[in-house]
């Protein structure tokens, strides 16, 4: 894979790649609802450890239900520049749920990194047209940005925040599920992430079902999407310092919860987490507790 340079902040930053030419990995909270008043910088892009995660088991379709700001439309970004590079004849497609994200990141996503690409890599796949939505390269590859579900043929589609689109758009989403979805080839390659939209809609469908067949363990075809689940506390960053998580209020029924978590998904959630937790829902989140769910 390509290691174009990105876009980043000093909050926000893509983790840079060591002598050895391995990432150096840090979570951060990157995320595609950053201001667009961050100050950039541009560091090489090197994957996190829950996008490494996700590139450790990748299949020709793919759901992912997670947190926010864990920066995997980042990743799956630099992958769709990485496909139109290297092949030809080929549509990459991304459908985000509002024009104003889908232009967001086809500019700071797609036209940053191709941008900064080594100069021999821009002359040898070079564009020859582009738009505010579209960058057509002379191998004969296009990508295009779009908030609206189309036909075509894609052969890389990224569906961002589809559980959005189904909460907000469900008219959107069945066109993406009868439309888009059904355009792609099985030797295509599907995304499809979003953080979680109720117990309802399409996202909440496929991904449901897509959960049950990974828990049963069963086979994949390549019709199939393969389960990815990215939680909040996988991330470094969600976590108070030692002597402030001594000072929350954990009740014995929210330890009680976190114990269930730890046995379910085979982790140890430490104090410091659960700390972060019940400070993050009860300060930020005081007057709506679901959308800590949800976020």
């Amino acid at each position: 894979m390509i290691l174009p340079a990105c876009r980043s902040s000093v909050r926000r930053r893509f983790i840079s790649v060591d002598s050895n030419g391995q990432p150096q990995i840090d979570l951060g909270d990157k995320g595609d609802d950053a201001d667009d008043d961050t100050p950039d910088i541009a560091m090489p892009f090197g994957p996190n450890a829950g996008q490494r995660m996700l590139l450790a088991n990748l299949h020709n379709r793919n759901i992912s239900l997670k947190a926010r700001q864990m920066g995997f439309s980042t990743l799956i970004e630099v992958m769709a520049l990485d496909h139109a590079l290297f092949n030809r004849d080929q549509e990459v497609v991304v459908i985000a749920h509002t024009k104003h994200a889908a232009t967001k990141l086809y500019r700071k996503k797609v036209c940053f990194a191709y941008d900064r690409l080594a100069a021999f890599l821009r002359e040898l796949v070079p564009t020859v047209e582009r738009s505010q939505t579209q960058r057509v390269l002379a191998n004969g590859n296009s990508i295009e940005v779009t908030s609206s579900a189309r036909g075509g043929t894609p052969h890389f589609l990224h569906v961002s925040e589809m559980g959005k689109i189904a909460a907000k758009y469900p008219d959107k989403a069945v066109e993406i599920t009868t439309g888009s979805l059904q355009g792609v080839p099985l030797s295509g390659r599907v995304f499809i992430e979003s953080t979680a939209e109720g117990k309802s809609g399409a996202f909440y469908t496929m991904s449901d079902r897509a959960e049950k067949k990974a828990q049963a363990g069963d086979p994949l075809t390549q019709a199939d999407y393969r389960f990815h689940f990215f939680a909040w506390w996988m991330m470094p960053d969600c976590r108070l310092l030692l002597d402030q998580a001594h000072r929350a209020r954990i009740s014995a029924k929210e330890h009680e919860y976190f114990d269930k978590v730890d046995g379910v998904m085979d982790v140890a959630i430490d104090l410091e987490q659960r700390a972060w937790y019940v400070n993050k829902r009860d300060n930020d989140f005081a007057d709506s507790p679901d959308i800590m769910w949800r976020e």
